[in-house]
């Protein structure tokens, strides 16, 4: 649960090498496959811990709602990057953006670290 918002958060920082004139392929590209495989080492698990928590009879209600807070979370976050970018959609107002969504993923990639521990190996 750790290293797929770490993967995440260095991806964005690799996608800081956005420069004029911009090359999608050397410039953006590595950062979004980077950012892509955290969110698939990310998310598989994720899903598995929140369905794994529940008796098999609440399963599909909690399929439900952990579908419904990821699709509100996208939400608010798609309505935030307007807010975190300045308003601007240029180089400095990406950059920013860049940042902060980094910085988010790797806070999220150590509250992971030091708050999700696995029950089943406490004791050994």
């Amino acid at each position: 649960m750790t290293a797929g918002p770490m993967l995440c958060g260095a991806g964005f920082l690799l996608m800081l090498t956005v420069h004029q004139p911009l090359n999608f392929l050397t410039q953006l590209l590595p950062g979004l496959l980077l950012f892509s495989l955290g969110l698939a080492v990310m998310v598989a698990p994720l899903t598995s811990a929140v369905l794994g928590a529940l008796p098999p009879e609440d399963a599909g209600i909690g399929s439900a709602v952990n579908n419904a807070v990821s699709r509100v979370a996208g939400l608010v976050s798609v309505a935030l990057v307007g807010t975190i970018s300045a308003g601007s959609l240029d180089y400095p107002g990406f950059r920013q953006t860049a940042v902060v969504t980094a910085a988010l993923f790797l806070t999220a990639a150590a509250t992971a670290f030091l708050g999700i521990r696995n029950p089943g190996t406490a004791g050994r």
